[in-house]
C-alpha cells in the first residue's frame, strides 16, 4: 500500500515536470496542456503530498464569477463569489474577467468547491477571509 502511495506520487510528479519546466510541480502538470483551458479540471489530478486526494470541485459543474460585488451577504446576487460557494453542489468556480472583490463579511465554503483563477487577475482584498468547513 505505501509502495503504490508512493510510486502514484512519484508518477504524478512526473506528468509535466521535465516538460514545462517552471519548477513547480503542480504548475507543470497544468501547464504543459496548450488547451489547459479547455482541461481546467486537470488540476485535480496534479496535487502532491497532504492535498493529493483532495476533489474539490472536480465532479461538479463550472460556475462563472461575473461580478465582483458583495453587497447582500445573506442573499447574494447570482454571479458573485458568495452566490457561488453557498451553493450544495460541488462547483468548479472560475471569474470572467480580473477582478477585486471586497467581501462584507467571512466568506464560508465546503470542501466541494474549487476556486480557480487561472487566466485572470483576481484579488480578494480588504475586507473578511475564505473559510473552509
Amino acid at each position: 500500500m505505501v509502495e503504490m502511495s508512493i510510486r502514484n506520487s512519484t508518477e504524478r510528479r512526473k506528468l509535466g515536470f521535465f516538460t514545462c519546466g517552471t519548477g513547480n510541480p503542480i504548475d507543470d502538470c497544468w501547464r504543459c496542456d496548450p488547451n489547459w483551458q479547455r482541461n481546467r479540471k486537470r488540476l485535480a489530478d496534479c496535487g502532491i503530498g497532504f492535498g493529493r486526494n483532495a476533489i474539490g470541485g472536480r465532479d461538479g459543474r463550472f460556475y462563472v464569477v461575473t461580478d465582483p460585488r458583495d453587497d447582500d451577504p445573506v442573499n447574494p446576487r447570482p454571479g458573485t463569489l458568495r452566490h457561488a460557494v453557498i451553493q450544495d453542489s460541488p462547483l468548479w468556480i472560475v471569474f470572467n474577467r480580473d477582478m477585486v472583490i471586497q467581501l462584507k463579511q467571512e466568506l464560508i465554503m465546503n470542501s466541494l468547491k474549487t476556486i480557480d483563477g487561472r487566466g485572470v487577475n483576481v484579488h480578494i482584498a480588504n475586507g473578511g477571509c475564505i473559510t473552509i468547513q
